[in-house]
């Protein structure tokens, strides 16, 4: 089941796409998708209204056989707050897992281990802090 651009119209297939080769000369096939804005509800669900099917919460119209795997969701959000390049990489003393500090386009510090995310505090920061204000 999967939607497809065939040279401009939007088709709907339950299985894969078949085109009569005496008409398929010249005939572009791509697979259809919509790409949605991100938002904090993945990538949404869909809403009927006047006999239309729509994708909430961006509103688009979508054709009736849409499904979610049809969707394809922007990119992270504040992505492009972290422009700088500088980033610092800590091992965890735990675990093998690591961790990144990267300084935003505000020259704020942030963190991707739990404790950063559940308290805004971590040692991998104050470390990084550390280090910069010894230059």
């Amino acid at each position: 089941m999967a939607l497809w651009n065939v040279s401009g119209n939007i088709v709907w297939t339950d299985g894969s796409l078949s085109l009569d080769p005496t008409e398929a000369n010249g005939v572009q096939v791509m697979r259809h998708t919509y790409t949605v804005p991100y938002s904090n509800v993945g990538k949404g669900a869909f809403l009927e209204k006047d006999g239309k099917k729509f994708h909430t919460p961006s509103w688009i119209e979508v054709h009736p056989k849409t499904t979610l795997d049809d969707i394809v969701v922007e990119k992270k959000p504040f992505e492009e707050l972290f422009v700088e390049s500088k980033k610092w990489t800590f091992k965890s003393s735990s675990s093998d897992k690591e961790y990144t500090v990267k300084r935003n386009k505000h020259g704020n510090l942030s963190c991707d281990c739990w404790g950063y995310i559940a308290h805004k505090k971590c040692k991998h920061i104050k470390e990084v802090n550390a280090d910069i204000s010894t230059l």
